[in-house]
């Protein structure tokens, strides 16, 4: 899942323009997570929008959907951010931990 959701991420971020772009990574690089956050030099040196969407799968995991939508809210591109949350509704959700096994007391 985490793959096909990394697809429609990279071509969500290739629709958006150079300063939309631009705007995306400030916003991003300003974003923090259960304490995870992309540092601005990581998403500077980002050459394509297919190491950002890697940078946001290594930061925050089955949350990088989530994560981008917010920030496409918050630069108003809210087209892209209703257009990602309806692929991420149609997409498998990502497997739960299995319960622990039961305890057995001798």
């Amino acid at each position: 899942m985490e793959n096909i959701l990394q697809s429609h991420i990279q071509r969500t971020l290739d629709k958006l323009d150079s300063n939309g772009l631009k705007r995306f990574k400030d916003e991003l690089g300003k974003t923090k997570i259960d304490e995870q956050q992309i540092s601005t030099g990581k998403l500077q040196d980002a050459g394509n929008n297919a190491e950002v969407a890697s940078l946001l799968f290594s930061h925050f995991h089955n949350r990088a959907g989530e994560v981008v939508i917010s920030v496409l809210k918050t630069i108003n591109k809210t087209d892209l951010a209703t257009e990602l949350e309806g692929i991420c509704r149609t997409l498998p959700k990502p497997p739960t931990s299995p319960p622990p096994p039961d305890c057995v007391i001798i």
